[in-house]
């Protein structure tokens, strides 16, 4: 070919990379906040911008706490900081709670369940699992007993380790594991069920791999990634089983319903089902049910267990911050009766540690991406309909402007200059607004009860020396492969 041929087809090629590029996304840049210039069909990604929990600071140096980067042929619109945050999501709550796009969730879940969905099916459940939720004793005296329960076996298994070392990861899954089984499905496993210990190990390979890099790429490139080869592949048939074991379980409910006396979070949607039987348009039907059970069980496993197992090593790694707490337990609680959730009120230097822990940890540091449901303007822009939004909360974590020392765990964060507990609301680590992580009681009454109830009995101490311990680079685990250590659990005298 000619050169002057390869010139004028390569600068066909390019205009019909914009092209596509631009159509691609539905939108123009003009309408959007600034952001580095992206290249056609790649977007930033070849400019270092992944994760954005790691460059967010030099993108708001350049563009300030909004700004736009594309990742392929799509532009995220992206907030940092917290006053930006709650502008957004809880003065403007209708306008940011769309779901963005979720490619990997979409194929497996299929447009079902709370998680990925909007519009009318979104509202129904998430006003179904709320009110369910409660209605089955969150923030309550009877689902607080399941809790203390689990607690309790956790306490029994770390004492059967008589004191060797031992990572605590897999007692503490099973633990939180258990109450999500018995507020989902009502049942109670045995440690050493085969099933039990299967689910588990799905769910945790589900979310070792929702977070990884390939994942990220199969949101970005679905059309691309769907047909190549890869761990997706493998990630699409785990998830399966997990869905015919919540089929499973359905049926078996479905066989044993007693509706004077809904024993579960299954029983509740089929008696909700039953009533909108003769409804022409109805969302409860299985396959919402199958999807929704599915979403609870893996976040309310893999998150609030992750957040534990941080706890501990954080705690083995300052006995100072240990000590504290022992004290505070022994004055309050003392060691007759386990832990309440009412003892949180006496516990100020306790509860502090354990939201300073949240903040510190930035377990989901980029969120779950939100989506426009309107044009919208704001701070200046115009955003268009259907834009991904991140509400970046790992920028309002660490920001020096809302925290006085944001890179260290310091639970003086959240106590006052009388050694009060005070509460931040710069402290978002289940989010804001009507996207807000449903489960936020749940969670916030394992963390403490387990961990405290740990604490009663046992001094915990790690194997190597704490000043080795770099708790920066072994957060940023739980977003990788996970966090593996051993510590002692040494029984308190009494």
């Amino acid at each position: 070919m000619e050169p002057g041929a390869v010139l004028i087809t390569g600068c066909l090629l390019l205009l019909l990379f914009l092209f596509l590029f631009r159509a691609s996304s539905g939108q123009g840049r003009g309408r959007l906040p600034p952001g580095p210039a992206p290249l056609p069909l790649l977007g930033n990604l070849t400019q270092n911008i992944l994760p954005l929990y790691r460059s967010y600071r030099w993108l708001c140096q350049e563009y300030g706490p909004i700004f736009t980067v594309w990742l392929g042929p799509r532009p995220v619109v992206v907030l940092c900081g917290y006053e930006v945050l709650r502008e957004a999501l809880v003065e403007h709550n209708d306008e940011f709670s769309g779901r963005g796009a979720i490619p990997l969730l979409k194929q497996l879940n299929h447009g079902y369940g709370l998680v990925s969905t909007n519009g009318e099916r979104w509202r129904q459940l998430r006003r179904f699992t709320l009110t369910t939720l409660r209605n089955l004793g969150m923030g309550k005296r009877p689902l607080e007993q399941r809790v203390q329960e689990e607690a309790w076996h956790l306490t029994q298994a770390v004492a059967d380790k008589q004191g060797r070392a031992f990572d605590p990861g897999p007692d503490l899954t099973r633990a939180v594991a258990s109450v999500i089984c018995s507020v989902v499905i009502g049942t109670r496993f045995s440690s050493n069920s085969e099933e039990f210990q299967e689910l588990q190990r799905l769910i945790t390979s589900f979310m070792y791999y929702f977070r990884s890099l390939p994942a990220q790429l199969y949101n970005i490139f679905p059309g691309i990634m769907h047909f190549l080869p890869g761990q997706h592949r493998r990630i699409f048939r785990e998830y399966k089983r997990l869905r015919d074991f919540i089929r499973a379980q359905v049926a078996s409910h479905r066989h044993s319903l007693d509706p004077s006396a809904p024993r579960d979070l299954i029983d509740c949607f089929l008696l909700q089902q039953a009533k909108e039987r003769e409804k022409e348009q109805t969302e409860f039907e299985d396959e919402n049910l199958t999807v929704l059970a599915n979403s609870l069980f893996v976040a309310g496993m893999e998150t609030t267990s992750n957040t534990i197992n941080f706890a501990l090593l954080v705690l083995s790694k300052f006995p100072d911050v240990q000590a504290r707490v022992h004290g505070e337990l022994d004055r309050v609680v003392g060691r007759a009766r386990p832990p309440a959730l009412e003892d949180r009120l006496q516990l100020p230097y306790t509860n502090a540690m354990l939201h300073e822990l949240q903040r510190y940890l930035d377990l989901v540091p980029m969120n779950l991406p939100h989506a426009t449901t309107r044009p919208t303007p704001f701070r200046g822009y115009l955003i268009p309909q259907g834009t991904t939004i991140i509400p970046l909360l790992a920028s309002v974590h660490f920001d020096p402007a809302s925290w006085e020392t944001p890179e260290d765990f310091n639970p003086g964060h959240f106590l006052d200059e009388n050694g009060a507990f005070r509460k931040r609301d710069t402290a978002m680590p289940f989010s804001a607004g009507k996207r807000m992580c449903p489960g936020e009681g749940l969670a916030k009454a394992e963390i403490f009860l387990f961990i405290t109830t740990l604490l009663q009995s046992f001094t915990l101490e790690l194997l190597t020396d704490p000043r080795a311990i770099d708790l920066a680079s072994l957060r940023r685990a739980f977003r990788g492969q996970g966090l593996t250590y051993k510590l002692r659990a040494i029984p308190r005298p009494a």
